[in-house]
């Protein structure tokens, strides 16, 4: 008799559905209760005063994906838990991260981080930035709405396009009502929801097992745990170097050139919080990480005998969660609805961030200078906040209809999903750490550098998702199955025997079976695409540079310093030396995009007279004029007009001197303010 399958119940639905609604009602109220604080700046960023800790979670649920989620496990299954160093990863490139790139853009407070590309270069670098962004984020998030999709699929029976609709839209109503406070506090509450949904599947499976122990023995004896794996040899999918250096690069491209996060990183009230919510990040990271490599273990401890992707139970890898879940919990009703909330929560999070993010991009680096540039002044910021709104619908929209496009993409999401960060992020994150860490490159060498970088490891990433090289996965086995669950006893066994030099039906290589005739550079572990962007920019950066003529007296405020901040105890001409040619220190009154100077006016929602959200300097305090303070916010000046900037070198030819120096102002300010008030206004 044949097995009965176990769908959704109607407290399943039940749970799914408050969740749902939940998350759009969430963002109904916030953008109820913020409606009279209707600004660009108050939707993009949340006003610029949100906590820490909830923005530590937001920042991490932007890519905690359901692939992270439902892929993840499927790993563990397949490679063993050599994935597992990933975790490594974590506490290199978060951390540098936050204390290398993300500090420059917190100081200028700029609302898109590509505006550092014009400060630094010009215009035509940081179109360029932003559109790679723009490009990175659409590619991946087509992949986010998709997984969950499956899942939900599988254990409802629903159609496939339902799912990927009813993610988008609810994601999109949100994100357009509530704006960043919305996202933020939505993503704070869908992490809860995965954390209590992974830690429900991790109990009730280790019980089903007899404890922890038993699933530990049964991952040894399938092979399963692996730490050992320490070859150097780029083609093999997952080895510790993958892991750690190769993922390195990988977590850097998300949390140092990603809109997503630079934006929740300003969003913090100050520099020092912003950090600590890094911090917070890390741990959590990881935390995640061993708890979805847990449930991978738990996975093959259920399927060990009976693997479901070879008897047919599930046509993609990407369902054995879910059935995973049906099967341990399915009479527990109300559970397996928690889970897919699970699932719905981690997509949901991905992408009403990059859904805000792109809105911000495309308003910021894009419709403003158009708009400037023909009408001569600045759109308003009642203009700004209604394009905030439509622009996130819009991309809302953009991205549901993306959904669908992931269905061709066979058993390869986590892959994918990746090297989409390493073939497209990565060129972007060496763009901005050409800007940052090297003072003598100019616009040639980095509009050069991620040019390059993108066409070749665009030319590998694409290249081996078409030549789908076959990396031999673990041993799977139906000896434990039914016979009338298998089928055919010869069928069965063939795949057993074959299991280890075999991939998933989907993924077969097109050319031989042993994929000799695929081209080396298509074998090299996805992994090291964020790696292989970074040495092909940074080389082809520094040399174009270096024939055009490298750019001199580069402001220090745009770069990172090495001298002060990882040498601070050298001798003065150590740390001169480190400055690679950057200029000194210069203090200007903020300038116009059309180059004049100009004193900022702050209306009541502390924007500038311009509408970019984006100030010098702030007044607080009494509103009767008696006393005030100006707290310093870092920025002292503003990209100037394109045509002013020279191509080759950056620099800016059309710059006026501040009348006041900042150490003035301090001064002036710190005499009319107690020390412990100036302490607390400072930082």
């Amino acid at each position: 008799m044949a097995e009965e399958v176990i769908t959704f119940h109607w407290a399943d639905y039940l749970v799914l559905g408050v969740f749902l609604v939940f998350s759009a009602l969430l963002g109904a109220v916030i953008g109820f209760r913020d409606r009279k604080k209707a600004t660009s700046k108050e939707f993009l960023m949340g006003g610029g005063d949100m906590h820490w800790i909830p923005v530590a979670l937001s920042m991490q649920a932007s890519f905690l994906s359901a692939i992270f989620i439902l892929s993840t496990p499927v790993e563990i299954y397949n490679y063993g838990t050599i994935y597992s160093y990933l975790g490594i990863s974590y506490f290199t490139a978060i951390p540098i991260a936050g204390y290398m790139y993300l500090p420059t853009f917190y100081r200028l407070r700029l609302i898109s981080a590509y505006e550092y590309l014009e400060i630094r270069f010009n215009r035509t670098v940081r179109l360029a930035g932003a559109i790679t962004f723009c490009i990175m984020v659409l590619l991946y998030m087509s992949v986010v709405l998709y997984t969950p999709a499956i899942a939900l699929a599988q254990v409802t029976g629903l159609p496939v396009s339902f799912s990927i609709v009813l993610c988008g839209v609810v994601c999109t109503i949100y994100t357009v009502l509530g704006g960043m406070k919305a996202t933020i506090w939505n993503d704070f509450i869908q992490m809860i929801v995965i954390l209590v949904g992974l830690l429900v599947i991790i109990c009730l499976g280790a019980e089903e097992q007899n404890g922890m122990n038993s699933v530990w023995k049964e991952n040894e004896e399938g092979g399963r745990i692996i730490f050992d794996e320490f070859s150097p040899d780029p083609t093999i999918r997952t080895t510790f170097w993958t892991q750690t250096i190769g993922g390195t690069f990988v977590s850097l491209t998300m949390y140092a050139s990603s809109q997503t996060i630079i934006q929740k990183f300003l969003s913090v009230k100050t520099l020092k919080k912003a950090q600590l919510s890094i911090w917070l990040a890390t741990v959590t990271s990881v935390l995640f990480l061993i708890l979805v490599v847990i449930v991978g273990l738990i996975m093959y401890a259920h399927f060990a005998d009976c693997d479901p992707l070879l008897t047919g139970k599930v046509e993609k890898t990407d369902q054995m969660v879910p059935l995973l879940v049906m099967e341990v919990m399915g009479h527990l009703h109300g559970l397996p609805g928690l889970f897919i909330a699970t699932a719905f929560s981690a997509a949901l999070s991905s992408v009403s961030g990059s859904v805000n993010a792109l809105a911000a991009v495309t308003l910021i680096d894009f419709i403003r200078p158009i708009y400037f540039h023909y009408k001569k002044h600045h759109i308003s910021e009642k203009s700004s906040a209604i394009l905030s709104r439509v622009l996130a619908l819009i991309f809302g929209l953009i991205t549901t209809l993306m959904g669908f496009v992931a269905q061709f993409l066979g058993d390869l999401v986590l892959q994918i999903a990746l090297s989409i960060f390493g073939f497209v992020g990565g060129p972007l994150t060496a763009l901005l750490s050409l800007g940052l860490f090297f003072p003598f490159v100019n616009s040639w060498g980095a509009l050069a550098g991620l040019i390059s970088s993108l066409g070749i490891c665009s030319w590998i990433a694409i290249g081996a998702i078409i030549a789908k090289y076959p990396h031999p996965i673990l041993d799977r086995s139906v000896e434990g199955c039914p016979v009338d669950v298998v089928g055919n006893e010869s069928t069965v066994t063939s795949y057993f025997f074959n299991s280890t030099a075999m991939m998933e039906s989907t993924i077969m290589p097109i050319a031989g079976d042993d994929g000799t005739d695929v081209l080396w550079i298509y074998k090299v572990s996805h992994m090291y695409y964020g790696l292989i962007a970074m040495v092909i920019a940074v080389v082809v950066g520094i040399v174009v540079s270096l024939i055009t003529g490298v750019a001199k007296d580069t402001d220090p405020k745009l770069l990172f310093s090495w001298g002060d901040n990882c040498c601070c105890y050298c001798p003065r001409s150590v740390r001169d030396c480190l400055k690679c040619g950057a200029g000194e220190p210069r203090d200007e009154e903020d300038e116009s995009l059309d180059g004049s100077v100009e004193k900022k006016e702050m209306d009541a929602n502390g924007l500038d007279n311009n509408g970019f959200g984006e100030f010098v300097t702030e007044k607080r305090g009494i509103e009767d004029g008696h006393h005030y303070e100006e707290v310093d916010t870092g920025q002292t000046f503003r990209p100037t007009n394109v045509y002013d900037i020279d191509v080759v070198t950056g620099s800016n030819n059309n710059k006026t001197d501040a009348s006041d120096n900042v150490a003035e102002k301090r001064s002036s300010r710190k005499s009319s303010l107690s020390s412990d008030e100036y302490d607390k206004t400072h930082f």
